[in-house]
């Protein structure tokens, strides 16, 4: 499964995310940094890294949904520490929900490197909501 994540438009004409994995209680997301991403040390910005967080936080709180894209995520909060630079390249973002109830869900999420490097991780709250049919 490669498709487009569809929560995002505005962010996706600068920074397509792509799913490569969704179910069973795990979110695996794709994407590229490029030079377009950099700050003026010549890193990606920390705002793209948080972004993408934000979406492995809400978007993985139902991972382990029966039929995830029935739902949505909604990040309540979400606490970010960012461990190493990065610089142009594939990154995956891998999120999951560790705890919580039927609607209110805690959360992980790592971003790594194209070497499997940690560049940074999350921990957070998603609220889930049902799409309207």
């Amino acid at each position: 499964m490669r498709e487009e994540i569809d929560g995002v438009p505005m962010l996706s004409e600068h920074m397509p995310i792509y799913v490569a994995e969704w179910g069973g209680g795990r979110l695996v997301l794709e994407s590229e940094f490029t030079d377009k991403h950099l700050n003026r040390a010549g890193i990606v910005h920390g705002g793209l890294i948080a972004a993408l967080l934000d979406i492995g936080i809400a978007a993985g709180a139902y991972a382990d949904a029966e039929e995830p894209r029935d739902w949505y995520g909604v990040t309540i909060s979400m606490t970010i520490n960012f461990v190493q630079a990065v610089g142009p390249g594939a990154v995956t973002c891998k999120s999951g929900p560790t705890g919580g109830g039927k609607r209110t869900r805690h959360v992980e999420a790592q971003l790594l490197d194209k070497a499997g490097a940690l560049v940074a991780s999350a921990s957070g709250v998603a609220k889930i909501i049902e799409r309207p049919k």
